[in-house]
């Protein structure tokens, strides 16, 4: 009998279209938090390999998707990166800025675990 494997590519590509519909259905900022003129986003990543992934910084406004959900920079990994609940947090708490860290739960090349870590910086500015 032979099994059915997915392909590590086809993995990332199921992340990719879950989170293309996740977030054109995602609310817009300005409705999920109406108190938000901006929400900015630092990533800085950590590992043991050579190559790191660059550090990223998103910004959000009001007409933007509330959409928290990004895929792990590695091309060949097929986990991602959920800030939904920390950027909820944040804008609960009133601070100007909320930092964390997040590990990726992804799978990549040969079934070897991710061990790419987030390093997040969640910045709210406010009317």
């Amino acid at each position: 009998m032979k099994f059915a494997t997915v392909a590590p590519g086809a993995g990332r590509d199921a992340v990719r279209e879950r989170q293309r519909r996740g977030r054109a259905n995602a609310p817009l900022l300005r409705d999920r938090y109406p108190r938000l003129n901006s929400l900015k986003l630092d990533f800085d990543f950590s590992d043991n390999t050579e190559f790191l992934p660059s550090p990223l910084v998103t910004v959000f406004h009001p007409p933007a998707r509330a959409y928290f959900c990004f895929a792990c920079p590695y091309s060949d990994c097929d986990g991602e990166f959920d800030l939904t609940s920390p950027v909820d947090l944040a804008v609960a708490s009133g601070d100007p800025e909320t930092a964390g860290q997040l590990r990726c739960a992804g799978t990549r090349h040969r079934g070897v675990a991710c061990t790419l870590c987030l390093d997040y910086l969640i910045s709210t500015g406010r009317s």
